[in-house]
């Protein structure tokens, strides 16, 4: 009596649905995780911005100084400076004291923080008044004409955006949902 044995495996067309079924969800899958992936880039951002506005502010009121955030070309170099672009804060920013009067920073001023360039593929942008830098007196206000607001964005545009806002209280506020603009 022979015995026939049975072959282990997968036949073509079961081999070709399980495929099928596995490409369709791998395409609802990877936008998701995609889009989880820019939302998580943008709140660490936001949340890293907000943080060292409130370390701004604590510091101006602790130190009984002016405290002076500005935007930097390199806030890493050993003897960094205010510039970079006109509205653009993605390279990086200082947060130092401004004992001597004038809105730049200088060996004489205090270093407080080097706040560093934005994530790949974040985008953050000032309005004119934030432009240059944001200046916190040491009451804790602002010592900005109106209220500064500060957009981060990546290439999904506007419905993705986070923005903060200082008004002249000085107490920073941000918003998740449908900001007004990109470049504000």
């Amino acid at each position: 009596m022979k015995t026939r044995s049975k072959s282990r495996g997968f036949t073509l067309p079961e081999l070709l649905i399980t495929l099928g079924i596995v490409a369709i969800i791998l395409s609802v899958a990877v936008p998701s995780i995609t889009n989880m992936v820019m939302d998580n880039r943008l709140v660490s951002q936001l949340n890293a911005v907000m943080t060292d506005v409130h370390l701004a502010r604590s510091e101006a009121v602790k130190r009984d100084v002016r405290v002076i955030m500005c935007r930097s070309a390199d806030p890493n170099l050993n003897s960094p400076t205010c510039g970079g672009s006109t509205q653009n804060w993605s390279t990086g920013y200082l947060i130092f004291t401004g004992e001597d009067g004038n809105n730049t920073y200088q060996a004489t001023d205090t270093l407080i923080r080097r706040g560093q360039p934005a994530q790949e593929g974040v985008n953050l942008r000032t309005t004119p008044t934030w432009n240059n830098n944001l200046q916190i007196n040491p009451n804790g206000t602002l010592n900005e004409g109106s209220t500064a607001i500060l957009a981060l964005c990546d290439n999904r545009g506007e419905a993705h955006g986070r923005q903060i806002t200082v008004p002249l209280t000085g107490i920073p506020r941000m918003y998740s949902s449908d900001i007004l603009d990109c470049t504000p």
